[in-house]
């Protein structure tokens, strides 16, 4: 055994991410298709909203808007055991390349229906959900890939730096999203959009390492629909994390829906100071993201989750107590670099305690709950706001998180606070995980978006799940702000 650890290849842990080829071009494509996204969602946006102005369409723009998002939403929540087994059981590259080519296929007849069709609502509505359905695939298959990509003891930097490239590409999406429609109207930025995809496309087909081969799979049952389900089940520390991280997804939706009276009405902000607060919480969560991965040991990457939750809970109560918008700024921003610490942490210890063999059926099914608890949510926050003043609201929501918080620490830090490594891990490496080990030097020929976004502003996944996603960040937790 000694000799055999002697012989073994240098740690890929020693090369830095930037010169591991494959990781490079998975964070170029998923950067270009997650600003093709924000885009196409943006540009959507501003389409029904001016539809409903003009009285174009007997709907009411709200309804439209809510039915759009409702059309994103449903394929992440209603396929996801089916997606993450597509995820475990067939080819990584087949998989992300025809998903790719789906995606690129729905937003281009998005395009030509608005541009050619009198009656364009049914067509845009049915391509947003083939469009998400085929995100909800491709989010797990990426998720899975990146461990095999370079290795299990660099998974946790590349997955911080995974989402904070996505979120950065969340923010520029939109932005030229708005800029093309004005230069060139929604046709421009759905032919736009599209080659984005086939840009994402073309990235998965320039990947050498692959996950789910016809050689992989041979001798191997067929799991079962709820596999991913009971994976997550059965780590306690997951699953205590899943459930309160969906408790902060509940509380991040809710205050979202009351954060432009609180800037606007309360504190009189411009439309200006409203979009750049945004952009304050987005910046805030790439920096936490890459920060997160920094972190080595499971036990402090543990502790700094816990960490996280508790401050961002606490920056839910200053919010509701700023009396300027400049002090909002401030809280905004160290929101969001809690939030982009939490999604990092969550993923790496969720994907590392997976077993390598199930994680594109987990991750699909904490993606598909986070994202259902976060449609629920937003008639919670209508609720508050009809019954409470919006200060009040915020005060709230963050006493109650950080309540949360603390009990979630109580349960987990005495049962897991001292590992050092995930169970996930120990498990891959009884599986062939020292060949993972060595990505970098020997590819595995043998052998994932978040905002996918279902709002404009980045989540902490829609979307692009927890992408991503949808587009959302590898492996995150959506907790939108």
């Amino acid at each position: 055994m000694k000799q055999t650890l002697h012989n073994m290849p240098a740690p890929a842990v020693l090369r830095p991410l930037w010169r591991n080829r494959d990781f490079l071009v998975a964070g170029t494509a998923r950067f270009v298709a997650t600003a093709g996204t924000g885009a196409v969602v943006v540009s959507v946006m501003l389409h029904l909203r001016n539809a409903a102005a003009a009285g174009g369409t007997p709907v009411a723009g709200p309804w439209l808007v809510a039915g759009y998002l409702l059309c994103s939403a449903l394929p992440l929540v209603v396929l996801a055991p089916w997606a993450g087994r597509l995820a475990d059981t067939r080819d990584s590259r087949t998989l992300a390349t025809a998903t790719s080519a789906v995606s690129a296929a729905a937003v281009a007849v998005m395009g030509l229906g608005m541009e050619y069709l009198d009656n364009h609502l049914p067509v845009l509505f049915a391509m947003t959900f083939l469009l998400d359905a085929a995100q909800a695939v491709a989010g797990p298959t990426w998720q899975a890939l990146l461990p095999r990509i370079v290795g299990e003891e660099r998974t946790p930097r590349a997955m911080g730096t995974m989402q904070a490239t996505i979120m950065i590409a969340g923010m520029v999406g939109p932005a030229a999203g708005g800029l093309l429609s004005g230069w060139g109207g929604a046709g421009l930025v759905f032919a736009v959009a599209s080659g984005c995809y086939l840009a994402l496309g073309l990235g998965a087909l320039l990947i050498r390492t692959r996950r789910g081969t016809a050689v992989e799979r041979a001798g191997q049952v067929k799991p079962a629909l709820l596999d991913g389900l009971r994976l997550i089940r059965r780590d306690s520390l997951v699953w205590a994390l899943v459930l309160g991280a969906m408790f902060f997804i509940i509380v991040g939706e809710a205050t979202n829906v009351l954060e432009v009276f609180l800037a606007r009405d309360d504190l009189g902000a411009t439309e200006m100071q409203y979009g750049l607060l945004t952009a304050a919480f987005g910046l805030g969560m790439a920096a936490g993201a890459s920060m997160a991965g920094s972190i080595k040991a499971q036990a402090v990457r543990l502790r700094v989750l816990l960490c996280s939750m508790i401050v961002a809970s606490v920056m839910l109560i200053i919010m509701g107590t700023v009396p300027t918008v400049e002090l909002l700024f401030v809280a905004y921003t160290v929101m969001g670099t809690a939030c982009g610490v939490l999604n990092a942490c969550f993923g790496a210890i969720a994907i590392l305690r997976i077993p390598e063999s199930g994680r594109g059926q987990a991750m699909a099914i904490v993606g598909g709950l986070t994202r259902a608890v976060s449609i629920g949510a937003l008639a919670l926050g209508g609720l508050l706001g009809a019954l409470l003043p919006v200060r009040a609201s915020f005060w709230l929501t963050g006493a109650a998180s950080v309540l949360v918080a603390l009990a979630l620490a109580a349960y987990v830090l005495p049962r897991f606070g001292r590992e050092d490594t995930g169970a996930g891990a120990a498990a891959a490496l009884g599986s062939g995980g020292q060949q993972e080990a060595v990505a970098d030097q020997v590819p595995h020929f043998g052998q994932q978006a978040g905002a996918e976004l279902g709002a404009v502003k980045p989540l902490v996944a829609a979307q692009q799940g927890l992408e991503g996603a949808d587009d959302l960040p590898d492996g995150q937790v959506a907790v939108a702000r």
